[in-house]
């Protein structure tokens, strides 16, 4: 019958106290009774594959900085929570004790999204008082969600011409949709309705990276167990 180390993860005959492949102990020390000797314990294949969840935390947070970070700064968000979901993968793997795989993978990736997507967020938000009350640059960014709000407004006008005429209410709607993007009011929730979508984007690619880097961590391990 075999088991599963408890520190690399690799098959192990019953009864071995060492692992052959890392070396690593599987004693446990049961304190009970203090007279009794140590007994070997393994770790089941349900233990091996459980979320460390302080680990998980700690590792997604420690890469959620840079990421969040770089993610507001540059805009490129979807990429760099890519590239941050095989980081949190790779430095949990490196400070856990048990296995890691798809599942794993996409719960720290999922933690690893959310917590870009706040520090991405509330960069963003500095960002824009810095340049409206420090810089006095208000204008300028008032502008483009203006002109922003402007091209949404053509885009559905346009739509709308195409398929022919569009009752009055329909017509009436858009231009009242249009006056309100480009209030400051609607300034406010183009930009919240930007950041919840942002926010939730950051959160599927970051679970989507580190579930296939789970996949690739736990497929390497099976691999070197067939070897």
């Amino acid at each position: 019958m075999e088991s599963l180390c408890h520190r690399c993860g690799n098959a192990m005959q019953e009864g071995e106290v060492f692992c052959p492949h890392c070396g690593a102990p599987q004693l446990v020390v049961e304190t009970g009774d203090p007279g009794a000797p140590a007994q070997p314990a393994m770790r089941s294949p349900s233990d091996a594959h459980r979320v460390e969840w302080r680990t998980a935390i700690t590792s997604a947070l420690v890469v959620a900085i840079p990421v969040g970070l770089l993610s507001a700064l540059t805009g490129m968000y979807s990429l760099f929570v890519l590239v941050g979901g095989f980081a949190a993968i790779a430095l949990y793997r490196r400070r856990s004790t048990g296995l890691t795989d798809g599942r794993i993978g996409w719960r720290v990736g999922s933690i690893l999204g959310m917590a870009s997507a706040a520090i991405a967020a509330a960069t963003y938000a500095t960002r824009l008082v810095v340049l409206r009350y420090l810089l006095h640059d208000g204008k300028a960014i008032d502008q483009i969600f203006q002109q922003a709000a402007q091209m949404d407004a053509d885009y559905w006008m346009k739509a709308s011409a195409q398929q022919g005429p569009q009752p009055e209410e329909v017509m009436h709607a858009i231009k009242t949709l249009t006056a309100f993007f480009q209030s400051p009011d609607g300034h406010v929730a183009m930009q919240l309705l930007t950041t919840v979508v942002m926010s939730l984007g950051m959160v599927l690619f970051a679970a989507v990276g580190g579930s296939f880097a789970g996949w690739l961590q736990s497929t390497r391990a099976r691999t070197q167990r067939s070897l």
